[in-house]
């Protein structure tokens, strides 16, 4: 089975989730070494902001090709996001701030934001290998991310959706 680069991770916690995705830079083995290596630092790191955790994962990276990575900290009610290089984060298609660079390469200080995420509402990350879509589908996570791959992933690069959904019940 072919190996790429992109790769993401949901973290539940007792008052939300912490939402990764990660696009290491270039494709195949190298690729997805960089992803597992960050995916490493993520579910081995104690912090809880997403600006923290990209300089954690910054110098895990450090020496390596890099990667683009946002992350997000869903709390009831609101979502806390940092973003570095091309992976997208937007809540029902309002982007997020995420800032040029490269983990593990050049990056500057990680910027934090904080947006509304109210129940309905859905959190979408994705990585450079799908374009931006005006409108979201209909249906649940899997369906929705599905479609989105279908008529909006490349056919030429590593491609991941990471998308989530605030219940009515505030998870």
């Amino acid at each position: 089975m072919p190996r790429g680069g992109d790769t993401g991770l949901v973290i539940p916690r007792i008052d939300g989730a912490l939402a990764v995705l990660i696009d290491a830079s270039g494709h195949g083995l190298t690729a997805y070494a960089v992803a597992q290596k960050a995916r490493s630092v993520v579910l081995n790191s104690i912090s809880e902001r997403p600006d923290l955790l990209l300089c954690e994962i910054h110098e895990a990276l450090k020496g390596t090709i890099g990667a683009a990575i946002t992350v997000a900290r869903i709390r009831q009610g609101a979502v806390d996001h940092a973003g570095v290089g091309n992976v997208q984060a937007s809540v029902d298609l309002a982007p997020l701030i995420s800032q040029t660079g490269v983990v593990g390469l050049r990056m500057r200080t990680p910027q934090l934001t904080t947006a509304s995420l109210t129940p309905g509402q859905w959190l979408l990350m994705h990585t450079d290998g799908v374009s931006q879509p005006r409108e979201l589908p209909n249906g649940n996570a899997e369906s929705v991310a599905r479609k989105l791959m279908e008529t909006h992933g490349s056919e030429n690069d590593d491609a991941g959706i990471l998308l989530l959904r605030m219940l009515e019940n505030g998870t």
